[in-house]
């Protein structure tokens, strides 16, 4: 049985989840299998996009059957993902917030080349982390940059996050945590 029979197969799902950035502009959505395509021709016509500075995207999902398996059986089902879609519903990139325990978690993004310098991927990240705040009950929230990608460090400061340290990760690599705290005001 191949994976579209697979996913025919089981139960129904409920609606995915959507969080509606407050001006409209955009929209978060839970990913479903019939997002795949989309998810998958963004990935391929953006893979030296998404390859700079040593992000695996494009190797983690070399065709369609992968991002599907990765929508049907996510490697770590606690984490919520969702697509980018701005108001007309294109979609744009994926972010997803990851769960550390303890209150905290780790927010990571990617948007298309043509979707970049246009602020859809800061207020992505600035609804994610509204969400997380107000109704997850998170207490803190990070991204991890790799050194040198100035546009995804300006895209977390937009969005209230702060530099916290630079350092080298496990694979090696150069990077920048940035966090943000919840502060109760802004609740």
């Amino acid at each position: 049985m191949n994976i579209e029979q697979r996913l025919h197969a089981e139960q129904e799902t409920p609606a995915p989840m959507e969080i509606v950035s407050s001006d409209g502009e955009i929209t978060l959505q839970q990913f479903t299998p019939e997002d795949a395509k989309e998810v998958f021709d963004l990935i391929d016509r953006n893979r030296e996009h998404l390859s700079q500075f040593g992000e695996n995207t494009p190797q983690k999902y070399p065709t369609y059957e992968s991002v599907l398996e990765s929508i049907v059986h996510p490697k770590n089902p606690k984490r919520l993902r969702f697509g980018i879609r701005n108001k007309t519903g294109e979609y744009m990139g994926s972010i997803n917030l990851t769960s550390q325990g303890f209150h905290q978690g780790e927010v990571g993004y990617y948007v298309g080349e043509e979707f970049t310098g246009k602020g859809y991927t800061t207020k992505a990240v600035q609804t994610l982390t509204d969400y997380a705040f107000a109704s997850l009950g998170y207490e803190v929230l990070f991204g991890v940059v790799a050194e040198g990608n100035t546009a995804s460090m300006k895209v977390l400061k937009k969005a209230g996050y702060i530099q916290a340290r630079s350092y080298t990760d496990v694979q090696g690599k150069n990077v920048v945590d940035f966090i943000k705290a919840h502060d109760p005001a802004d609740s």
